[in-house]
């Protein structure tokens, strides 16, 4: 991603970025446990740190933090689904 000057992502990268989420969103939104968090839409850090609680408290033990990394969206594979 080409950054502007100061390391801050160009208007032609953000237009880019905001395209690819909405065109992906919705139908990867529906995929998704209803358990899961994240940068998703409606739901916040004390969303899910009041679910582990809620878990804890009913004997689930099991928590995922993950990330996933954008460059690799960037593959052959990432560019496809676009298509």
């Amino acid at each position: 991603m080409k950054k502007a000057g100061i390391g801050i992502p160009t208007i032609q990268d953000r237009a880019r970025q905001a395209l690819v989420k909405s065109a992906l969103e919705p139908e990867w939104e529906s995929r998704f446990e209803g358990t899961s968090y994240g940068f998703r839409p409606g739901r916040s850090a004390q969303d899910a740190i009041a679910r582990i609680y809620l878990s804890i408290k009913h004997g689930c033990y099991y928590v995922l933090d993950a990330d996933i990394a954008c460059e690799t969206f960037r593959s052959e594979i990432g560019l496809q689904c676009l298509k």
